[in-house]
């Protein structure tokens, strides 16, 4: 039910379901607030562990600004039914209005328009800009209070530092454990995968509570980094999900062993300061670790699609490729028809004529099948999308999508591309996977002969005033000269296998664009080169 509240709330929410999300996080602000107000520190009462500051903060960036009202709302209920408002009345109202305006600006801070910030933390750039609003607005919320409170004789000026850091640690750690889990939560995310491996990190974790607890106060801060390493653990191999579900837990198992053993305010304090450090030790290994996983997974969407796109040529090539290869086995389908007449017309009858005719007709078939099967998988459907692009950026991205196949090879690739090369108006995709596609073709065929020196250039430079010139340069076997005094034409391919459509569709893709291929080079090499128009810089600045 949260979770489609929460896909609602960029948009207006119905009434009746606003009220309902308002008195659910009621509900959860004042269960919260019970479970987590044990022992409170000194005579102003500061819990160790604020969670109902945590769900605030994720309350508003979950659902929007529409829930700031709430925040003033619920610490006055919470105070009233379990504390009977301990505090003067004006004092009350006073601490409320100050936490709830701290926090309203903290969240206004995140969800504004030029924030960027994402509810789902899908980068680091949102965990950090989480974390230091929260560092921010938790001092400013802690020192106003506490201010507050000595102004008005509630605590002696001898107590304001040490409440303004009971109170900022209460209110971080609260917002550090509890937003972080709370948003992924509600965006419909898995915090913990189904693994039995999660059980032994969370074993780690109980065995370490019960050594810390076991020993003297004074050993205990020491002994708390042995809550690290289940964490770290946690963090690495599951990632920011199953870290956040992680803290929850560690957090609630280290008050109720708190409870359960004899200590002193300080060492509280110390724990919880502990508690802090892995809490955003653990959040930020966690993101390092997701961030890569989501990157790896956008680089192999990012090659299916150069892939899919590798796919798309001229109506003209494509025509002239599938009339190509359909032609050769139907030719011989219907010369081996003809030979299989006349040996049914043969005194006597030839059977093993008949028999090997049939065959041949067969192993035809099953070629024109195998073709047909090929080219509908390799011939996809596209929409050109061009767009400004820089030369660097160009070929950025198939260096590095090539990398892993050239170091295999240990095959060296450099580029040298001219200063102030203006950009070029293309469909992005489309010339990269020319470009990765020259450089794999170059790599296999160095590969083939065994280079243990092997080297690839990929140059740039402009070409006259209109043109850049794009150049892969290889120290390869080069192209058979064969290839080199005819034109770039389908099923021309040096290679044992495959069907020899690649330069043909790259010649496509380049002459869409306004350019042209070439082939060059020798027996100590192959170039393959292709122009494209340089984008016009107007008068007025556009680019065309």
């Amino acid at each position: 039910m949260l979770q489609a509240l929460a896909r609602n709330s960029a948009r207006e929410m119905p009434a009746l379901r606003y009220l309902a999300l308002g008195f659910i996080y009621l509900a959860v602000y004042v269960v919260l607030d019970w479970l987590s107000f044990v022992d409170p520190l000194g005579a102003f009462g500061v819990t160790p562990w604020n969670p109902t500051t945590g769900a605030s903060i994720a309350l508003v960036l979950a659902f929007g600004r529409a829930f700031i009202p709430w925040l003033f709302i619920a610490p006055l209920l919470a105070d009233g039914l379990l504390r009977h408002f301990p505090l003067p009345i004006h004092t009350e109202i006073g601490v409320v209005v100050t936490l709830g305006g701290t926090y309203t600006a903290a969240t206004w801070l995140l969800t504004r328009a030029g924030a960027e910030f994402s509810r789902g933390l899908q980068s680091k750039r949102d965990l950090i800009w989480l974390l230091g609003t929260a560092a921010v607005a938790a001092l400013v919320a802690a020192t106003g209070c506490v201010l507050l409170l000595a102004l008005t004789s509630i605590i002696g000026i001898e107590q304001i530092t040490r409440g303004i850091l009971e109170w900022w640690v209460g209110d971080m750690i609260g917002i550090t454990v509890m937003t972080p889990f709370l948003l992924i939560l509600l965006s419909g995310r898995r915090i913990f995968p189904p693994t039995p491996e999660l059980a032994l990190p969370f074993v780690l974790m109980l065995g370490s509570l019960v050594l810390i607890f076991g020993s003297a106060d004074s050993n205990r801060s020491q002994l708390f980094y042995l809550l690290f390493l289940p964490v770290i653990w946690i963090a690495v191999r599951f990632g920011l999900e199953a870290v956040t579900g992680a803290l929850v837990t560690a957090q609630v198992l280290l008050i109720i062993a708190i409870q359960l053993s004899a200590h002193s305010d300080l060492s509280i304090t110390a724990l919880q300061i502990l508690m802090l450090v892995l809490a955003l030790t653990g959040l930020i290994v966690g993101m390092l670790v997701t961030e890569q996983r989501n990157t790896q997974r956008e680089l192999w969407l990012y090659r299916e699609a150069l892939a899919r796109v590798s796919r798309v040529g001229t109506l003209g090539a494509l025509t002239a490729a599938i009339a190509h290869e359909i032609n050769q086995p139907l030719a011989a389908i219907g010369n081996y028809a003809r030979v299989g007449r006349q040996a049914l017309k043969r005194e006597p009858f030839d059977h093993a004529a008949v028999a090997r005719t049939t065959e041949q007709i067969i192993e035809q078939v099953d070629r024109a099948a195998s073709v047909i099967h090929w080219l509908r998988e390799f011939i996809g459907s596209g929409a050109s999308r061009p767009e400004v692009v820089s030369v660097n950026e160009l070929i950025r991205r198939p260096e590095s999508a090539c990398r892993a196949d050239l170091d295999e090879h240990g095959i060296r690739l450099e580029t040298l591309i001219s200063r102030d090369l203006p950009s070029v108006m293309v469909d992005r995709l489309q010339i990269e996977q020319v470009i990765t596609n020259i450089v794999k073709n170059a790599a296999e065929a160095i590969a083939g002969v065994g280079a243990g020196d092997g080297l690839i250039q990929i140059e740039a430079d402009m070409e006259g005033d209109k043109f850049i010139v794009i150049s892969i340069i290889d120290n390869g076997p080069g192209f058979e000269p064969i290839l080199l005094e005819r034109p770039i034409s389908p099923f021309t391919t040096t290679k044992t296998e495959g069907m020899g459509l690649g330069l043909s569709l790259s010649r496509s893709i380049i002459e869409s664009h306004g350019g042209r291929m070439t082939l060059g080079g020798n027996g100590a090499g192959a170039r393959v080169s292709f122009t494209l128009p340089a984008a016009r810089t107007l008068p007025s600045g556009a680019i065309i």
